[in-house]
């Protein structure tokens, strides 16, 4: 008999965790295991990339609320859960004020989760072997669903988020097991959760096709913009503050003079891409600092370009730097805490400082040793990044 598993995520938008996803539905043996995905909202460019034997499960209205703002909400005249996140993001806003912390967004959730969930519908009466919170509001596959194993899928660093940690601990302590997406990951999260017994924080790294990403690479990108006679330099990321495309632009500035033919394009969606904008016009660089936007389909980009840089203050484990190591890219990432855990530092890629002179410095000896850039490619070509033989562990907890 097949076993049951049930995946909750919020919608399936161009990101990180939505790739890894895919990833790991793509990996799953389906003759021996029955999956039910479950999405809080029905909407996102990669909707159409769930594999056919996976089972979607409908939509509940009541559902969508976690994946609206406030102003989402008000123009749909949806005022009860209006008031209860607006009267969730205050009592956050005043904790933080208490506790002295900086206001941030992941305890902002926190607290709304708290207060909307409870008010959630059962998703179905089904029981499942093995129940996966894939990204955010974990508590509704422990409230809301009946499940012999219920895991939360973290993919970032603790360390980084700034939230309430008595209130995670609580929801945590209801998990079978907690799952990051590497060694240094982890270790971060149980050192902010030592009550938590050692034996419910486990590793399983973010699954990637890379057969679905090179098949994708080979299709042509549109429109075609870079120069075989120029350095062509690529970032990928939400446009957010933590992936610091504000160090990106004032490390390609410093690179200006230096060199002449370099440009350097960055894909990706998020608050931040006003601002964004607004830096690369007010240097003036619209022509050589290029914002491609949202892509549903980033890999001939990736395939073309010379060089990949990831600029971050943090990261869990990069999905978009393992997508440029599969297409044998040489690669620069930031020393952010979990770096060590993505790259053999000058074996395939290289890590460099958190600061514009270091991300402009490494590049340069890139761009001034083409013998190093190759070696890098050659490595990351070499080597297998699809980790293919992670669903094993996932196998191991449903048994």
């Amino acid at each position: 008999m097949k076993k049951k598993v049930l995946i909750t995520m919020t919608y399936m938008h161009i990101g990180g965790g939505e790739r890894s996803l895919l990833g790991l539905l793509h990996s799953f043996d389906y003759t021996k295991y029955d999956i039910d995905l479950f999405l809080y909202s029905h909407e996102g460019e990669f909707m159409k990339q769930i594999p056919p034997q996976v089972n979607l499960l409908p939509e509940k209205h009541s559902y969508t609320v976690l994946c609206r703002s406030l102003d989402q909400l008000k123009s749909e005249k949806r005022y009860f859960w209006y008031i209860l996140k607006y009267i969730a993001v205050i009592i956050a806003v005043i904790r933080y004020k208490i506790s002295g912390k900086k206001v941030n967004e992941y305890g902002i959730t926190q607290y709304i989760e708290s207060l909307l969930v409870p008010f959630l519908p059962k998703i179905n009466k089904k029981e499942y072997d093995i129940a996966l919170s894939f990204m955010n509001y974990h508590s509704v596959i422990k409230d809301k669903v009946h499940a012999k194993v219920r895991c939360g899928w973290f993919h970032s660093d603790y360390s980084k988020l700034i939230g309430f940690i008595k209130k995670d601990t609580k929801a945590w302590n209801k998990m079978e097991y907690i799952i990051n997406v590497s060694d240094d990951a982890n270790q971060v999260f149980m050192k902010y959760h030592p009550q938590l017994p050692t034996h419910k924080c486990i590793v399983i790294e973010n699954i990637l096709s890379s057969n679905l990403i090179i098949q994708q690479a080979a299709t042509p990108a549109k429109p075609i913009l870079y120069n075989k006679n120029e350095i062509n330099i690529l970032t990928i990321g939400r446009y957010s503050k933590v992936k610091r495309f504000d160090r990106a632009i004032k490390a390609y500035i410093i690179l200006r003079q230096k060199y002449s033919n370099i440009k350097w394009y960055i894909i990706g969606e998020g608050e931040e891409e006003k601002y964004i904008n607004t830096l690369i016009s007010n240097y003036n660089l619209e022509n050589q600092f290029i914002n491609l936007g949202k892509k549903e389909n980033p890999y001939p980009y990736i395939k073309k370009c010379d060089i990949y840089v990831q600029p971050s203050d943090y990261e869990g484990k990069s999905v978009c730097v393992r997508e440029a190591q599969i297409l044998g890219k040489p690669v620069i990432i930031t020393n952010y805490s979990t770096s060590a855990s993505q790259i053999i530092n000058g074996k395939d890629g290289l890590i460099c400082d958190m600061s514009a002179d270091a991300v402009a410095n490494t590049i340069s000896e890139l761009i001034d040793n083409p013998k190093l850039r190759e070696r890098l490619s050659n490595n990351c070509l070499e080597s297998d990044y699809s980790n293919q033989s992670e669903i094993n562990k996932l196998y191991q907890l449903i048994k």
